[in-house]
């Protein structure tokens, strides 16, 4: 039987301005997973680079990131139209219940810097 387990926190950015050096900026200390961009639009998923067993702490750690970045990146953030920190975990039987949560500190500044949140759920490859 398979666990249910947390697997990453990602973050999504789409834009229809440059979002070239908020990318580059985050590249520094996190792992750019995605990023393209088509005369509509420009997109990125980026993910935490550190060791982070939870999604609190993935959280936290991006925010940390976002925080220090230049301020033509912080404008450029500010720019997106999708800021997204979109919640990792595969899914699986055991156990019966698993829960992760969210510190308080951690949902204010998920909102002080305007960003939202969403879960994905990855079935069990068999």
């Amino acid at each position: 039987m398979s666990e249910i387990q947390f697997l990453n926190v990602d973050l999504e950015l789409e834009s229809k301005q440059d979002i070239s050096a908020l990318v580059a900026d985050l590249k520094k200390n996190a792992v750019v997973l995605h990023y393209d961009q088509d005369e509509y639009r420009q997109l990125a998923r980026i993910e935490a680079s550190a060791e982070v067993t939870s999604p609190d702490k993935a959280i936290n750690h991006l925010c940390e990131l976002i925080e220090s970045c230049s301020k033509s990146a912080l404008k450029q953030w500010l720019g997106c139209s999708k800021r997204t920190f979109d919640i990792g975990f595969s899914c699986g039987e055991q156990p019966k219940c698993y829960s992760q949560a969210l510190h308080v500190d951690t949902l204010l500044r998920i909102s002080a810097i305007g960003a939202g949140m969403e879960i994905t759920l990855y079935p069990n490859e068999k």
